[in-house]
């Protein structure tokens, strides 16, 4: 393990770390940046991702209005004239006061001593909320998660334009959005208006009818933010979606699974789809469970009203992972604008503590909402003022361009503002998915894991639950030619002599596989013989069959 270069002559300085390079640290060496520069303390911001990624852009981002870069600010220039480290954070020790991370290459660790410590990691999403999310569900917390949805969105515009069998061609249309919330409206509306413009203009052979967006929110109303302090705004909003877009409301109802060519609601509707995207829930990271710091219902670190962490020497948190106590009662609610402020009063704060003088309550309580809802409308408050509508959305864009905390960001989304109406939205997909890689599938009872007659691109095993092999005899009817279980493979035949699936494999219960690419899967069987002649020749040992039928 290696020790972290630190500044010359720095530990004769306090050393503040933060972790996290979000709106937290952003605003933490905005409080401290003079005193960096005038060599009073030494400030390091530790992130796994070298830029930060400004979330409140991302609809436009997925809907092509902008350039995917542009959400995307490099961290060293972000973050001068604190020090920048590029890693992982694997452990933190709080008597030592040392942070351990690990560099991405090949995991070579390195300690990093602190004074004084600030946890700013934000929130990630909760993929257990039922099954099938992780395997099947796109999220947006991260900008490499952002880029892989776009570019699924450009995917199936391209797949439905030239599919002939109108099932799939209405499941490949046919988008999930899950979350209620101002992320969830925002992605909903933005990818409602930019599917049915794309359809019929760079897709001839679609229609914007067939385009079909569902908003699915356990709640009574969407934007249940706005309902207590802005009701009528709410209601504004709610009756727009409605009424001026083609988005369809599920209201109080659950996503209870996903599979890869639907999603299952709570009460039982089942919608085909081969789009899934989850705007709700988050969870905290796993680090926070090897320390001792007391949390709240939602897993968050609980602060004092100063913004640090009671019982701990000089540590502190702000922004989605910490829960901040509000100055109208209650704590902070997971906002951009709460993590600034938190980040801001910190940065304050350490400096009191270095010089010696008494700390600053957190005072921050709002400034507003806004809430973009397509079409160049929206709705937004500042200070209480309410505005709907068009205004609304030049105010929206506004304060997002004001808060964007890169100015070459800024110019460029100017840029792209004025030259997309003219020369429209790019529709360029890249691929990013690797195609050996082992992946997780879940499918619910009923569903064909593998179809008879496709191309098989997979090999499959099955990790939990029940599936049967069935075929299409002569007179058209299906016979089940074997029961497979856990531990079973299927999919060798179409693999490795390149033939159409020979019969299908359907789920009977609730049913997970590990999925393998083709290249890796014959790469696997080339380098072992005994595993190449298992994957070959199907399970030998059990009282099933291969996908062909034969034992």
């Amino acid at each position: 393990m290696e020790a972290a270069a630190q500044p010359q002559a720095a530990r004769r300085r306090p050393h503040v770390v933060c972790l996290g390079g979000g709106f937290v640290a952003v605003y933490l060496v905005k409080a401290l940046k003079r005193a960096v520069r005038r060599r009073e303390i030494d400030l390091t911001i530790i992130s796994r991702e070298n830029f930060h990624t400004f979330h409140g852009f991302v609809p436009e981002m997925l809907g092509s209005r902008i350039q995917s870069g542009q959400v995307a600010s490099p961290a060293r220039r972000l973050f001068a004239p604190a020090r920048f480290h590029n890693a992982e954070v694997e452990a933190i020790d709080l008597d030592r006061r040392i942070v351990t991370t690990s560099r991405d290459l090949d995991g070579r660790q390195f300690e990093v001593p602190y004074d004084h410590l600030v946890f700013g990691l934000g929130a990630r999403d909760d993929l257990e909320r039922y099954p099938g999310l992780a395997e099947h569900g796109l999220v947006l917390l991260g900008y490499a998660d952002a880029l892989r949805a776009r570019n699924h969105v450009i995917g199936i515009l391209e797949m439905a334009d030239m599919e002939p069998d109108a099932e799939e061609r209405a499941r490949l249309l046919t988008v999930i959005v899950v979350g209620g919330n101002f992320g969830g409206v925002e992605v909903a509306t933005e990818l409602d208006d930019y599917l049915r413009s794309m359809a019929g203009r760079e897709y001839p052979r679609l229609e914007p009818h067939e385009v079909r967006v569902v908003l699915v929110h356990p709640g009574e109303h969407i934007l249940e933010e706005l309902s207590v302090r802005q009701p009528r705004l709410q209601r504004w909003a709610q009756d727009f979606v409605t009424g001026r877009t083609g988005v369809e409301l599920r209201l109080g109802r659950r996503v209870s699974a996903a599979t890869p060519t639907e999603a299952v609601l709570d009460d039982g509707e089942r919608i085909a789809t081969r789009t899934i995207i989850s705007s709700a829930g988050t969870a905290q990271s796993p680090l926070f469970d090897t320390l001792p710091f007391e949390r709240d219902e939602r897993g968050r670190i609980v602060t004092d009203p100063f913004v640090k962490i009671p019982d701990a020497s000089n540590v502190w948190a702000g922004g989605d992972c910490a829960a901040v106590p509000h100055p109208r009662g209650g704590a902070n609610p997971q906002l951009a604008l709460y993590a600034m402020a938190t980040g801001w009063r910190i940065g304050r704060n350490i400096l009191r503590t270095v010089r010696g003088r008494p700390l600053q309550r957190y005072r921050f309580t709002e400034l507003g909402d806004a809430c973009s809802l397509g079409r160049r409308r929206a709705v937004a408050h500042i200070r209480g003022v309410g505005i709907t509508g068009f205004p609304a959305w030049l105010a929206w864009r506004g304060l997002l361009l004001l808060f964007m905390p890169s100015v070459d960001r800024r110019l460029r989304l100017v840029l792209d503002w004025l030259v997309t109406p003219f020369v429209g939205r790019d529709v360029a997909r890249l691929h990013l998915d690797e195609a050996m890689a082992v992946r997780r599938e879940v499918y619910e009872a009923g569903q064909d894991i593998v179809t008879q007659g496709d191309i098989g691109r997979r090999l499959y095993v099955l990790q939990s639950g029940e599936a049967e092999v069935l075929r299409v005899n002569g007179e058209g009817a299906e016979e089940v030619l074997a029961h497979l279980g856990p531990g079973d493979h299927f999919g060798e035949i179409s693999i490795f002599e390149g033939s159409r699936r020979t019969a299908s494999i359907r789920a009977t219960t609730r049913t997970q596989v590990l999925s393998l690419g083709r290249d890796a899967a014959q790469h696997l069987s080339a380098a072992s013989q005994p595993i190449g002649a298992h994957l070959r020749h199907g399970p030998g040992n059990r009282d099933t069959t291969t996908e062909d039928g034969t034992p």
